[in-house]
C-alpha cells in the first residue's frame, strides 16, 4: 500500500509540474476537478478571515512573512536566513518560527536554537529549522500555531521581530509586511491549482496581502533583472527585487574520516569541485535545480538519487547511496545542507563527502535594505 501511495505522489509531482491540456476520463482530468474543489475551499477561507468571521491574532512585535503561492522550491528558508542576516546588521533581533515541517512537535511550540545552542535534532524540530539553528546566527522556534510559537519566542528569547517562514498562507496570525516569492523563469508553474498544478492561489486571489515581491533564480548579474511580464500583469505596481542564488561548499567530510561526528574539515573554496565525477542525493522540493546547480560549477554528475521533500533517510538508503557512487565511479558524494541535516551521523562513508549549501543575493541590495526600512518605520 504504501508502495502505490508512493507511486500516486511521483506520478502528481510530475504532471502537476508539467503544462498540458486534460483529456476527457483521464487521471489529468481527475486532477483539475480537485484543483476546482481545492480553489472553492481556499477561497471561502479567505473571504473568512476577510469579513473577519475569521479572526487574526497578532503579536506585540513586527511580523515579517516569508512565503510563495507556489508549492516548494522557490527558496523560502535561503531567503528567511537572507532576511534574518540583513535585519541583525540593520541592529534587530530577529527569531525565525517555522511550521516545522516533517518533525516530531505535534501541538505544542519549541525552540530549536536561541542562536548560540541547538536543543532539538532534525527528527524533532523538522530538516529546515534545524539546519538553520545549527547556523547559530539567529533563534529559531517551531510549532504549528505560529502564534504560539511567536508568543513562546517573545518569552523566552531576548528578540523583537518574528520571521515567518513559509507563511503567506497562515493566515491566522497578522503579519506587518508579506514577502512572496517568485522563480523568475517559471513564476507560476502550469497556471494550474494544486495537485493539477503547484498554485497554492491564483495571483488574482492573493495580490491584496502582497507588499514586496522577490524574484529568486534570477539570471546572473548583467542579465535581465525586469519582473516577468505575466506578473507584472497579474499583480500589478508592486515593489520587486531580483535574487540569485549563489551556491557554496559549506562541509566537506573526508572519507578518511570514518564518522560525521567531530569537527567537518574547513570548506575549500567550491571551485575546487570543479571536474570532479560526482554522485548527488537530495530530497528537497526541486531535486532538478539542485542537479542543475552541480553541473553549472563543472562537475561531472555520473548519478543522482532523488528523494521526495522532507525525506526521512533511513539506514539502507545510505547504503544504497555508496554503493551506487562505487559503481559510477564517483570521486565523491555530493548532497544539500538540507539533506545533511538528516544524515546518521555514525555512518561510515567510502566516499569524500561534500554539502552544498545556497545563499540568497540580491540584485540591488540597498534598495531592499531600503525598503525594509521604509516598511519598519511605519511599523513602529
Amino acid at each position: 500500500m504504501n508502495h502505490r501511495l508512493a507511486a500516486l505522489e511521483k506520478k502528481i509531482t510530475r504532471i502537476s509540474g508539467q503544462d498540458y491540456e486534460p483529456k476527457w476520463f483521464s487521471f489529468e482530468q481527475m486532477l483539475v476537478f480537485f484543483s476546482k474543489l481545492y480553489e472553492v475551499g481556499t477561497r471561502l477561507r479567505l473571504n473568512l478571515y476577510k469579513t473577519g468571521r475569521l479572526q487574526q491574532k497578532r503579536l506585540p512585535c513586527t511580523v515579517i512573512s516569508v512565503g510563495n503561492i507556489m508549492a516548494g522550491g522557490a527558496g523560502k528558508t535561503p531567503m528567511a536566513v537572507c532576511l534574518a542576516d540583513i535585519l541583525t546588521k540593520m541592529g534587530r533581533k530577529p527569531v525565525v518560527v517555522s511550521r516545522g515541517y516533517g518533525g516530531g512537535l505535534k501541538k505544542a511550540a519549541g525552540i530549536v536554537g536561541d542562536g548560540q545552542r541547538v536543543f532539538m535534532d532534525a527528527r524533532t524540530a523538522g530538516d529546515e529549522p534545524y539546519m538553520m539553528a545549527q547556523m547559530k546566527a539567529f533563534p529559531v522556534v517551531v510549532g504549528k500555531d505560529r502564534y504560539d510559537a511567536g508568543c513562546l519566542a517573545l518569552a523566552q528569547l531576548d528578540v523583537d521581530i518574528v520571521i515567518l517562514d513559509d507563511g503567506f498562507g497562515h493566515l491566522g496570525l497578522a503579519r506587518d509586511l508579506n514577502l512572496v516569492l517568485f522563480d523568475h523563469d517559471r513564476p507560476l508553474g502550469n497556471n494550474r491549482i494544486l495537485p493539477a498544478g503547484r498554485l497554492r492561489e491564483t495571483p488574482a486571489m492573493s495580490k491584496q496581502r502582497i507588499h514586496g515581491l522577490i524574484l529568486t533564480r534570477c539570471p546572473e548579474q548583467g542579465g535581465d533583472t525586469s519582473i516577468p511580464d505575466v506578473l507584472e500583469e497579474l499583480l500589478g505596481k508592486i515593489p520587486f527585487f531580483c535574487t540569485c542564488h549563489s551556491p557554496y561548499l559549506s562541509m566537506f567530510y573526508p572519507r578518511k574520516k570514518a564518522k560525521i561526528s567531530g569537527p567537518c574539515s574547513l570548506p575549500e573554496d567550491i571551485t575546487a569541485l570543479k571536474g570532479k565525477k560526482a554522485f548527488l542525493f537530495s530530497g528537497i522540493a526541486r531535486n532538478d535545480s539542485f542537479r542543475k546547480t552541480v553541473a553549472q560549477l563543472g562537475v561531472k554528475v555520473v548519478d543522482h538519487l532523488e528523494f521526495k521533500d522532507h525525506y526521512r533517510y533511513k539506514r539502507a538508503d545510505f547504503e544504497t547511496i555508496g554503493d551506487r557512487a562505487k559503481t559510477a565511479g564517483a570521486d565523491l558524494i555530493l548532497t544539500t545542507e538540507k539533506d545533511w541535516a538528516k544524515v546518521d551521523p555514525s555512518f561510515v562513508w567510502k566516499k569524500d563527502l561534500a554539502v552544498i549549501n545556497i545563499r540568497i543575493q540580491f540584485e540591488q541590495a540597498r534598495a531592499f535594505k531600503a525598503f525594509l526600512e521604509s516598511r519598519l518605520s511605519k511599523d513602529e
